[in-house]
């Protein structure tokens, strides 16, 4: 077996050759904050540097912390090898179901869209929603589940019985249309504890808008308007009661400007 003096001196010469590697390397890519194999070698070596000369370690317990730390980087390599696949996994899973996405130029805005693929690329997930590319981690809910068959069962259903929508209050939203001279028009729509997925959309088209029930997902077109939007209560007047039926039935403004509401799938998932 090798003398601790022998293998004191072969670390001295790996931690000269080692040292200059890291350092070069280092300075084109920034420290590393793991502790790798060279890290954990020039450790060692302080360790043998300020070890008591008159009871110095013996080679048994250097070989087995070295031992150790090979087990626990061997560990740290099946984990993140776990967790690509899971990436890759939960990705693939996605291709062909619509999705709501973070917007990441607004994060208060969500996009919908069908996820058409999945990508890989230096370990990362991105999945593609309407011709964009966005990472996996963007994915804020999975909105895909009613059968297009179920569109009208969903339409008859009561708002208050819509998948999360449980609790709506009675009272007032207003949509707010702009036309191309930036003109305003408020419209108020009372919201009732029998009214009708149906009977709201037949609301909203009083006001100029087109609505679109697809998939379980409730769409306000915003057509001809420069814009749309939806609040609760009645524009300039504070007194009338607000319902909390855009809260409930998460209403977002998507990437084109309409309004739309992805929980209308009371089987969704």
């Amino acid at each position: 077996m090798a003398s601790l003096g022998s293998i004191q001196q072969e670390l001295v010469n790996m931690q000269s050759n080692t040292a200059v590697n890291k350092a070069k390397e280092q300075a084109a890519n920034g420290a590393s904050q793991e502790l790798d194999g060279d890290a954990f070698l020039m450790l060692m070596l302080e360790q043998l540097k300020n070890q008591d000369p008159m009871d110095p370690m013996d080679n048994s317990e250097m070989l087995a912390q070295q031992a150790q730390f090979t087990q626990l980087t061997e560990l740290q390599k099946l984990n993140e090898s776990i967790s690509t696949n899971n990436m890759i996994q939960q990705a693939n899973d996605l291709v062909g179901k619509t999705v709501q996405i973070v917007d990441p130029n607004n994060t208060s805005r969500l996009i919908t869209g069908v996820v058409s693929s999945a990508n890989f690329t230096n370990g990362s997930a991105t999945v593609t929603v309407n011709g964009k590319d966005y990472p996996l981690g963007l994915v804020a809910a999975i909105t895909d589940g009613a059968p297009a068959t179920d569109d009208k069962t969903i339409g008859d259903k009561k708002l208050s019985e819509l998948n999360g929508a449980s609790g709506i209050t009675e009272g007032y939203v207003t949509l707010t249309t702009q036309d191309d001279g930036y003109k305003k028009n408020h419209t108020y729509i009372k919201i009732t504890s029998d009214m009708t997925v149906n009977d709201f959309m037949k609301e909203l088209e009083k006001a100029g808008v087109k609505t679109k029930l697809e998939n379980g997902i409730l769409t306000i077109e915003k057509g001809d308007f420069k814009g749309i939007s939806m609040s609760e209560g009645k524009v300039g007047d504070d007194t009338a009661t607000a319902s909390n039926l855009l809260q409930k039935m998460e209403m977002f403004q998507s990437e084109t400007g309409d309004l739309e509401t992805a929980i209308l799938d009371f089987n969704r998932k």
